[in-house]
């Protein structure tokens, strides 16, 4: 074709694409959208300008014949378009698009010419081909560019990540090494200790076994990690490791107890126990901690006075170091029955559970009071108590102490009646007999069951007034009578006769301290 044929050419497509424009842009603009994932969430007035920008800069090379303005147009929206991350294959697909919307234009502008229609399209695909060259190149440089800086943000984020990974490194390392000297720290402590130390977790197995506690046991740290803990205390304690975890349970923590234990040889060796939990900072248990101190024997008969007589009473026996003549002497001394009245019958209408919470925090108040007036826990009979002042060991004002004590149980018995009324509980009724003579004391029983105890008319005597008295009252004998007189308000009653004791019998009621 001659160049003023290609020029007339241009001329006819520049003015059939100058009169349909806006069709041809509203039509590119539904194609594009409906076609290109690309441009599907993209606002239809933005697209319209952007292809408005587009006939314009063709239009330009079709009059003039010159790229300059189209290649201006591709240049901004390559750099748009990469800035956006839109692919090439999508701008590709516009150029598509516009070949199928231009082809209609193009029939009715050279109607039936179809020489004139090739030419036309050609003359199109030559300035599409120009134009996707052109788009290519800018957006592979501007896409490039893209990635240095990427690479280069990257880089120095690397170089950050490099630092603050030396920086943890090092940290990682003095808190290895502030660990390490902590627990070498805090082993040095425990082997220091002269207490021996075992720990267990939940499941009972030993985690820890300090070199005192290999001392005080005759066993080696390497045999027994391990191993449960009840596997232990079997070959070296008679009591179970459950009887300490029991009590752990129920009240989280085990004071103490003093034991005497058979060691390999055959020597006699005494022990104090002691239990705490091992929790974490958040509170859930996480096993034991057993703490073993090793104590004399003077120490573990003191614990075991203790548990019957007041601590005063049984440390003055210990330092003495008298021998107690615990198989049988007649001593003079006081005895006092205390009992509930009624108790039988309201407990039947009680669960079991319940009834042994009731006797336990009554027969504890009741045990706490007889201690702290330096009297000695005889035994438990049922829901009643017996205890004795003035024996194992000889007692001052011992008759005081005892009226002393049945004063202060009355008005225990009045506390726990009041808690009881809050409670909707009946109240509890208690009667007490004390009397004052003569009683063999000592180990009574068999060989394999023996406890101490006290015997004879006054520990009879005592058992009759309390079974006389009312609930509330204290009776007490004339022995009784005559040695506390001064100190309390005793009211006498007529003397009568008490059964299994001879004659009639002066008896007095006990209604509190003298002002």
């Amino acid at each position: 074709m001659q160049v003023s044929e290609q020029h007339e050419l241009r001329e006819r497509l520049s003015r059939a694409l100058s009169r349909n424009m806006e069709d041809l842009i509203a039509a590119t603009v539904v194609a594009v959208r409906d076609k290109i994932k690309a441009y599907q969430e993209r606002p239809a007035s933005e697209l319209a300008a952007s292809v408005r920008l587009c006939y314009f800069a063709y239009l330009d090379f079709l009059t003039s014949g010159s790229f300059t303005s189209l290649t201006d147009y591709i240049g901004q929206m390559a750099q748009r378009r990469s800035d956006e991350q839109v692919r090439i294959s999508a701008i590709q697909g516009v150029f598509l698009t516009f070949r199928e919307v231009v082809m209609p234009v193009l029939r009715a502008e050279f109607a039936g010419d179809y020489e004139q229609i090739i030419a036309a399209f050609n003359s199109i695909l030559q300035a599409e081909s120009q134009a996707l060259r052109v788009f290519a190149d800018i957006y592979q440089d501007a896409f490039t560019a893209r990635l240095r800086q990427v690479n280069a943000s990257l880089a120095e984020k690397n170089h950050d990540l490099e630092i603050l990974s030396r920086r943890l490194d090092l940290k990682v390392n003095e808190t290895t090494l502030a660990l390490q000297q902590s627990r070498d720290f805090m082993e040095e402590i425990l082997e220091s200790l002269v207490s021996g130390i075992i720990v267990v977790d939940c499941d009972l197995t030993i985690r820890m076994f300090s070199r005192s506690m290999e001392r005080l046991s005759d066993l080696r740290r390497e045999d027994v990690l391990g191993c449960r803990v009840n596997q232990v205390f079997a070959s070296r304690i008679e009591i179970p490791f459950s009887f300490f975890q029991r009590q752990m349970e129920e009240s989280g923590v085990v004071e103490g107890v003093k034991l005497r234990i058979e060691k390999a040889d055959g020597r006699a060796a005494y022990r104090h126990v002691r239990v705490e939990a091992w929790r974490e900072r958040s509170g859930s248990l996480q096993g034991y901690i057993i703490i073993v101190d090793d104590i004399t024997e003077q120490e573990c008969l003191q614990h075991s006075l203790s548990c019957y007589v007041s601590p005063a009473v049984a440390e003055g026996v210990v330092v003495r170091g008298e021998p107690l003549k615990l198989t049988g002497q007649r001593m003079e001394v006081v005895v006092l029955f205390a009992d509930l009245r009624g108790f039988s019958t309201s407990a039947s209408n009680l669960e079991p559970e319940q009834v042994v919470d009731l006797l336990n925090s009554y027969l504890g108040v009741m045990v706490d009071v007889i201690l702290r007036f330096s009297g000695t826990l005889d035994k438990f009979i049922g829901d009643g108590v017996m205890a004795l002042f003035g024996a194992p060991a000889p007692l001052d004002d011992a008759a005081e102490k005892a009226v002393g004590c049945a004063v202060e149980m009355q008005e225990e018995i009045g506390r726990l009646n009041r808690q009881r009324h809050r409670a909707g509980e009946p109240h509890l009724h208690l009667g007490i007999g004390i009397s004052c003579g003569e009683a063999i004391v000592g180990n009574i029983g068999s060989p394999v069951r023996m406890d101490f105890t006290a015997i004879g008319e006054t520990v009879n005597l005592a058992a009759r007034l309390q079974e006389t008295s009312r609930g509330g009252e204290i009776l007490v004998d004339e022995k009784v009578y005559q040695g506390v007189r001064d100190h309390f308000q005793i009211r006498a009653l007529a003397p009568g006769v008490v059964k299994g004791i001879g004659g009639r019998v002066s008896i007095y009621v006990v209604e509190g301290y003298k002002f």
